[in-house]
């Protein structure tokens, strides 16, 4: 009996493994075709996304507070910067979503968008497909965005959800106002 579940074990393990191995570049690739999508709805006058110096992703992961901030993007467009877009991962309901905000040069939020989510669907999803609700982020002051986020308006049965992609654009407010609003944010 005890053979029998070694030697189940051990194909399945091998079973496991082998499945990881022929998947694993179709999910990253998928993972980065999601991040892709959601940078170009954040800051969608932009052609390309390049990242920033470790110094100042450093910087940005110190500002998030305590939403943590995964990377922090240069929007270009004709070869010059336009914006920056935040990754960050807010705690919503389900766990930490992973999103991105856009932040244009003058300070003004263009966009939010969800990469990634695991929110009770029905409810928590409808961050996803409420109208207006990830819209109503856009044109926040980044450079004071506590200010602008009084007038956020959660979805009632959402309220977790919700808070969680207001943290996400705060988290990104305060990447540039501590350290973006100064022209800074060279790609590498």
């Amino acid at each position: 009996m005890v053979l029998s579940v070694i030697v189940t074990c051990a194909v399945s393990a091998a079973g496991l493994t082998a499945t990881y191995a022929a998947t694993s570049d179709r999910i990253a690739a998928q993972e980065k075709a999601a991040e892709e999508k959601a940078l170009k709805s954040a800051v969608p006058n932009a052609s390309k996304f390049e990242p920033v110096e470790q110094a100042m992703l450093d910087a940005a992961v110190n500002a998030g507070a305590e939403t943590p901030v995964s990377g922090v993007f240069v929007a270009i467009s004709d070869g010059e910067s336009v914006g920056w877009a935040i990754r960050c991962a807010p705690r919503g309901y389900g766990g930490p979503m992973q999103m991105v905000v856009g932040v244009d040069r003058n300070g003004k939020v263009t966009g939010a968008s969800v990469i990634t989510q695991n929110e009770t669907p029905g409810l928590g999803t409808k961050i996803l497909t409420e109208p207006g609700f990830l819209t109503q982020f856009q044109g926040w002051d980044a450079s004071d965005v506590d200010k602008a986020a009084k007038a956020f308006d959660a979805i009632s049965g959402a309220t977790k959800s919700s808070s969680a992609i207001r943290k996400g654009v705060l988290a990104a407010g305060y990447v540039y106002a501590e350290v973006l609003s100064d022209g800074g944010g060279e790609s590498k």
